[in-house]
């Protein structure tokens, strides 16, 4: 819930509204690592801007109203103030981190562990606020006070919506996460760090770091089925900006090492290109998906042919192009048994992604739409879009043998930065 409360006010400027309140975000989020360095007195703070920047997966929700980019930044404004000694502030910051992306509630237990060894028991007690939030939402929301103890579980029990991931999956896929030259930097930061015994002052961002990275992969692990987790890559990019503070211990040894400045300039120049071409340059222009653009027409077709109908669906981009809200407005109805009954005169949206899927409650299956009396089916959409055209480098990938290792690194470089869509989408009348 803590992702609709951050935008909901953006939102009524439209999407630029919510991309530039994100965007925003994004730039607190390297200020406050920035200050984290200067504080470390780290040589070259500012690095810390392409460092964290150009990373492919955050730059790439960096603009979005994802609920991982608040999660990244609450985890580095907590930091920032246990570094300054503020301990009532650093458990309300990270305890926030449950209303956005729960499973990162393990940093507030970290510091509420950290502060329990110190015997600090009077701020103790706040690492609950960020709980007791979620509960008075849900409560007031659905007035039901057992609402949020159902939704807490509600993952565990859904089934795995695929086979799940290895246990070297995300350090597979590293490169595209956070950067190529990020993850070099990063092993050589954290060789410095074990060299020069300087774990008091940055093993604790290696533990949220690696930590991370080791709870979504238990998640969403093949053979284990904690939960219905199916490993995207933006779920560990939320220790990205983390992993940018050590990449940049890494960077300024380097830096260190080239004494002539005409020399830094060029191979900093260099670096700089680098990390964009392997980040930014990697990512999608955030266009329009087909699902959205068929939701459109069909809010379009409805509003002029079928003015007096209700429009019944599971599909929340429908609901988006008619601006009506998906749990159920004027014109929009979630579909199932009840509203089928109800309506006698209704438009059925059915959407073959949302056939069995484990999120959708009371869903009609198709044979069941069919299977209404006086329904009939006036419209359909069926196609596979390609949207990996969005992202720029795409354009160099080429067929052919003779191009084989470069279309295995874009490919590689921009899976899950963007998706393809198989849709079949059918639209019935019942009258």
């Amino acid at each position: 819930m803590g992702r609709v409360l951050l935008f909901a006010v953006p939102a009524q400027f439209g999407l630029k509204g919510v991309q530039i309140a994100s965007a925003v975000l994004f730039l607190f989020t390297i200020y406050f690592a920035n200050k984290i360095l200067i504080h470390k007195r780290v040589k070259y703070a500012e690095w810390i801007i392409p460092l964290i920047g150009f990373q492919p997966v955050l730059f790439n929700i960096s603009y979005t109203s994802l609920a991982e980019l608040p999660t990244a930044f609450l985890i580095v404004l907590s930091y920032y103030f246990f570094i300054k000694e503020s301990p009532s502030a650093v458990l309300i910051t990270s305890s926030l981190i449950f209303i956005f992306r729960t499973e990162y509630y393990y940093v507030a237990g970290i510091f509420f562990l950290i502060y329990l060894h110190r015997k600090n028991y009077k701020v103790l007690y706040l690492i609950l606020i960020g709980p007791l939030l979620w509960y008075i939402y849900t409560t007031l929301i659905f007035l039901d006070p057992y609402q949020f103890f159902r939704d807490m579980l509600l993952h565990s029990r859904l089934e795995k919506i695929d086979a799940g991931v290895d246990w070297y999956y995300y350090l597979l896929h590293s490169a595209k996460i956070f950067g190529l030259l990020q993850i070099v930097l990063l092993v050589t930061g954290t060789v410095i760090i074990l060299v020069k015994k300087q774990l008091k002052s940055y093993g604790l961002i290696l533990l949220i770091i690696f930590s991370g990275i080791g709870v979504q992969t238990l998640l969403a692990l093949k053979g284990l089925n904690l939960t219905c987790s199916i490993g995207q890559l933006r779920y560990v990019a939320v220790v990205g900006p983390m992993i940018g503070i050590i990449s940049l211990i890494g960077l300024s040894s380097y830096y260190n090492l080239v004494k002539n400045i005409y020399l830094r300039n060029i191979v900093q120049v260099m670096t700089l290109c680098i990390m964009f071409i392997t980040g930014p340059y990697f990512t999608p222009f955030h266009n329009k998906f087909e699902m959205d653009i068929i939701s459109e027409e069909i809010a379009d077709f409805t509003l002029k042919e079928y003015p007096d109908y209700k429009v019944l669906s599971h599909m929340h981009q429908l609901a988006n192009a008619m601006d009506e809200p998906f749990l159920g407005g004027e014109k929009f109805k979630k579909l199932n048994d009840s509203t089928v009954k109800r309506f006698d005169k209704s438009i059925i949206v059915w959407c073959n992604y949302l056939e069995g899927n484990a999120f959708v409650l009371k869903n009609l299956s198709l044979k069941e739409i069919e299977a209404i009396p006086n329904i009939k089916l006036i419209k359909e959409y069926i196609d596979t879009v390609n949207n990996c055209i969005n992202v720029p480098i795409y354009k160099y990938r080429k067929e052919g043998d003779e191009y084989k290792t470069s279309r295995k690194i874009i490919d590689y470089l921009v899976l899950d930065q963007t998706s393809w869509e198989t849709f079949d989408i059918k639209v019935f009348k019942k009258e």
